[in-house]
């Protein structure tokens, strides 16, 4: 009877000490509810750093909103389940524009992607709460510095990318435009 309370209160104890553990379901529901997918850690065959491309997106991260393009890096609040080097998909894409082409969302955009990558887990810089009222002695410091990921946008699906077009003779920088002086009368 004795041994039963104990092994309940030391349940307890430790139950509310430690963070809780999530299973892999809860965690995927819980990362697609704030708007996006871990597909893994990166791989060395992944190519991060790709040339420009003329295309953009708006991508909701939580409550928040980012126009970003690919080689592009943002700072979102920490999300979770995500480690440095992990390869995320951000699936809530709200607008896609190139230079030829605009989808809007209503809300967002079907079978649209954005690729990217976790850089780093960091803090933001520290913000201080300071309370007063006037002769009342009453005086309450309080500081805050916010958890940020920073993510690098890799690469951005779901809309058709322009072509480089090469127009006309390039101008060489060796040539020299006759200069226009000034006439004195």
């Amino acid at each position: 009877m004795g041994e039963s309370g104990e092994d309940e209160s030391v349940g307890n104890s430790s139950a509310s000490g430690l963070k809780r553990e999530y299973s892999a379901e809860e965690r995927e529901a819980e990362a697609a509810g704030i708007g996006y997918k871990v597909v893994g850690p990166l791989e060395r065959s992944d190519r991060v750093f790709k040339p420009y491309e003329a295309v953009f997106a708006v991508v909701q991260i939580g409550s928040h909103q980012f126009k970003v393009s690919n080689g592009d890096c943002i700072f979102t609040e920490r999300l979770k389940f995500c480690e440095v080097n992990d390869k995320l998909i951000l699936n809530n894409v709200l607008f896609l524009g190139s230079s030829t082409q605009t989808i809007v969302g209503r809300p967002i955009v079907p079978d649209a992607a954005v690729h990217a990558v976790v850089e780093e887990h960091a803090l933001d810089a520290k913000v201080i709460i300071f309370k007063k009222k006037r002769r009342k002695n009453y005086r309450r410091t309080k500081g805050h510095r916010q958890e940020l990921t920073k993510l690098r946008i890799i690469d951005i699906q779901g809309i058709e990318k322009p072509e480089k077009i090469v127009t006309g003779k390039p101008t060489k920088f060796g040539e020299k435009k006759p200069e226009k002086v000034p006439v004195t009368a």
